[in-house]
């Protein structure tokens, strides 16, 4: 899972004081945003049909990355600073979570359209797919409402979103999420993190064994509005396993849970994480972001190495390697892809080629 589920809002702020910051010395696009990707995304039944979210739309290839197209934001329904979280489903279909709705295309992207009903207007943070079914998938909608109460849901697709059903009943109305995820080997089970609302602010993990019907509440220590807990990943093998980034103020830090969330272990502290992935297997960890290069440890014992100074903006791991955003200014790429865990890696994407 790609840690970009962090608040999209902080991250477009972040954006653009990084534009400003940048722009007597790179270019701009032309909604004047500094030109990175965010968020890589493999087909899981096409491994040559790749997607990235970058800060000027969305790029597709489906020949591995040899040929690139080029989505725009207003084809998607978005624009500015948003950066939406994206899924790719069993089909090859496009799903984007916005401030405003839901977005898919069914048809490699000509046709994009809004949700209807119940998910319009919607403000939807967070995305997941079924790894065993990718037909499959999870959103995560949570808005503020008029009278200030939070209205929180999540809804299920069997059909590579086409059609959607509420899962179980809404979450009280003082609880915000911001992300999801389903456990590999079990899609049973789901997880959800936020925060409650005062007087603490608390963060708190919702567990589900039952697809959504019903949930516990399970409080991440250190955490509250100010250092709030964004899920990272979970094993592909245990459900029980699970690790949550925990934004902080001053720095980020990687917790893990080996009892569905019942206690907490914190790992791993950076300035920032903005990129978090485990291998297939699940028995490496990555982690980075463009202040801190890139880490990575073996899971059972989670003693994090750096391997390299890379800029890490996001990553992804699949059988193919390990794909990661970056500075193409800096790294040479805005995507790339490692085959021996990190130490290298290989362009995928450069503007050049767009």
């Amino acid at each position: 899972m790609n840690l970009p589920s962090m608040n999209r809002i902080a991250l477009g702020l972040a954006a653009a004081a990084a534009g400003l910051a940048l722009s007597a010395a790179a270019p701009a696009l032309a909604n004047g945003r500094y030109p990175t990707a965010g968020q890589i995304l493999v087909d899981p039944a096409d491994p040559e049909h790749i997607v990235v979210r970058a800060t000027y739309g969305v790029l597709t290839t489906r020949d591995g990355g040899e040929r690139w197209s080029w989505i725009c934001e207003a084809a998607v329904g978005y624009s500015g600073f948003e950066d939406p979280m994206m899924v790719v489903t069993a089909d090859g279909s496009m799903l984007a979570g916005l401030f405003d709705g839901l977005s898919a295309t069914h048809d490699g992207g000509c046709d994009w359209q809004i949700a209807e009903g119940a998910l319009a207007r919607r403000n939807i943070v967070d995305l997941s797919i079924d790894r065993a079914d990718p037909a499959s998938v999870l959103l995560l909608g949570s808005s503020v409402m008029a009278s200030d109460a939070i209205l929180t849901q999540v809804w299920a697709s069997e059909d590579d979103g086409r059609t959607w059903t509420q899962a179980g009943e809404d979450f009280p109305s003082t609880f915000l999420g911001v992300t999801l995820d389903s456990a590999p080997s079990d899609p049973r089970r789901i997880y959800v993190s936020g925060r409650r609302n005062g007087p603490t602010f608390q963060g708190i993990v919702r567990r589900s064994d039952d697809r959504g019907a019903t949930w516990e509440e399970l409080d991440v220590p250190g955490s509250d509005d100010r250092n709030l807990p964004y899920l990272g990943a979970v094993d592909p093998e245990d459900p029980d396993v699970v690790y949550v980034r925990r934004d902080g103020d001053g720095a980020d830090a990687l917790l893990v849970s080996r009892d569905g969330g019942a206690t907490w272990r914190e790992v791993f502290q950076a300035v920032s994480l903005l990129g978090l992935a485990l291998s297939p297997d699940g028995t490496r960890i990555a982690a980075g972001s463009d202040m801190d290069g890139l880490w990575v440890a073996p899971t059972d014992t989670l003693e994090f190495t750096q391997v390299g100074q890379l800029g890490v903006r996001c990553l992804t791991w699949t059988a193919r390697g390990l794909f990661a955003c970056a500075d193409e200014l800096v790294d040479g790429f805005s995507a790339g892809v490692s085959t021996d865990g990190g130490a290298t890696f290989s362009p995928l994407m450069t503007l050049d080629r767009l």
